[in-house]
């Protein structure tokens, strides 16, 4: 029987569908730990980051899924309850709660076997530490990363601590703002995070007073040694992690259905929130709509949009519960997908798509890497990616004149979905992480 913590840094992780953002990516936590462990039944799957609290066996999960955080929101509430501590705390009361979260929690990090764990919103420093330019002082980090991410950091260390050369976590990251940065954990990774797009990031690591230089052994990771920090770099590879939310007995991948009916349909509508909009405009979402959405007078538009942003625009956007987001992205024969977050990644959005059978273009900012469709049909390579608004026009006006053609189009998108959900990359790279 292994033993294998779980959840997501920096945020709390709901475990039913109806506690997830309309249209985000919180469904994609519990879907991985649904699917795992229902592969994997000789092995007990411990959520040990803060999450909504359910009995896993109440929200579906297998009976090999167990909650331990339920139990210690109930004690911090306590701790806190009784310690005074309120907003704004200071480095001493910081110290108190690192203290109290050690005492609850390391223990349990430490006799896990694996840890799988995904990046969320976290600070450079998440409990107080020596600050790199001054190190007689403390760090005083923010309130909501000492409750959402110390404990889970220093339980790593705890964990790792046994042999940091043949334990490490295994790190999923579905965000382009969540790359590793947190100089908390004491070990660098030897192996690559697992998300949506091909890069290197640096990450400093405190050593808290541990004087063992990097040598040959951290070779892989580039590290570097100076005054009590280490340096390394972090690689992140692309693993078609943004398919998992869709996974046959995922709270999401069961309200999938396909459908190549063109009767009835509308032709365009889109999914889309506003996201960040300190990027370059061109990446924007709000440059996206204006230019490559409004001027085909879409069916629908459903998100979270700023009012500022709708006046601008000169329209209203509303958000759709997750029970109307299949049928509505079903009534139409053409979607769009942007980029996020100013970002290049890849997201689940075209998948969506593809699974229920409606044509997704691709924004030409969207996907840079190509990391979607290198290995797609060629019908879909031909079709799907857009050059500008007017090819955006061009490729729909093309396939409304030849439904035989748009009918084998969704049938290779469809095909093309079924085939990278029964063998996805992420969780080949899991399976081999922690099973050889």
């Amino acid at each position: 029987m292994r033993h294998i913590g779980y959840g997501k840094l920096g945020r709390s992780m709901p475990l039913t569908l109806e506690k997830c953002k309309t249209l985000g990516g919180d469904v994609e936590m519990v879907a991985v730990v649904k699917v795992l462990a229902e592969r994997h039944p000789n092995c007990t799957f411990h959520l040990l980051g803060r999450n909504s609290g359910e009995d896993p066996r109440d929200v579906g999960l297998p009976a090999n899924v167990i909650n331990p955080a339920a139990t210690w929101g109930k004690e911090l509430r306590r701790f806190l309850n009784n310690s005074g501590l309120k907003g704004n705390l200071s480095r001493e009361e910081h110290l108190r709660l690192r203290d109290f979260w050690d005492k609850l929690t390391a223990q349990t990090f430490a006799r896990m076997d694996h840890h799988i764990w995904w990046a969320g919103q976290h600070g450079t420093s998440n409990s107080p530490i020596p600050m790199v330019d001054d190190r007689s002082t403390l760090t005083k980090p923010q309130d909501w990363c000492a409750y959402y991410s110390s404990y889970i950091t220093r339980g790593i260390n705890a964990w790792r601590a046994a042999d940091p050369l043949k334990r490490e976590e295994i790190w999923l990251n579905a965000d382009p703002r969540n790359y590793l940065k947190l100089r908390d954990l004491k070990w660098p990774l030897r192996h690559p995070v697992l998300t949506q797009y091909n890069y290197i990031n640096q990450i400093k690591h405190e050593r808290y007073g541990d004087p063992t230089p990097p040598d040959d052994r951290w070779s892989l990771t580039s590290a570097t040694a100076h005054d009590g920090i280490w340096t390394s770099k972090v690689s992140n590879v692309y693993a078609r992690l943004e398919i998992n939310g869709l996974a046959d007995g995922t709270p999401f991948g069961n309200l999938l259905s396909y459908s190549h009916k063109l009767e009835g349909r509308r032709r365009f509508g889109l999914f889309i929130n506003e996201a960040r909009a300190y990027v370059n405009e061109q990446r924007t979402r709000k440059t996206a709509l204006r230019e490559y959405v409004l001027p085909l007078n879409p069916d629908f538009i459903h998100g979270t949009w700023s009012d500022a942003s709708q006046r601008e625009l000169g329209v209203t956007i509303t958000s759709a519960p997750w029970s109307d987001y299949v049928p509505l992205l079903q009534s139409v024969r053409y979607t769009l997908t942007t980029p996020s977050s100013g970002s290049g990644w890849a997201t689940t959005k075209p998948w969506e798509a593809f699974a229920v059978g409606t044509v997704c273009f691709f924004h030409p900012l969207y996907d840079t890497q190509n990391n979607i469709l290198y290995a797609a049909p060629e019908i879909m390579r031909h079709f799907l990616r857009v050059k500008s608004p007017e090819e955006l026009r061009y490729r729909m006006a093309e396939l409304d004149q030849n439904p035989g053609v748009w009918r084998e189009l969704i049938e290779a998108q469809r095909d093309y979905f079924i085939e990278n959900i029964h063998d996805p990359l992420w969780l080949r790279a899991v399976e081999e992480r922690i099973f050889g």
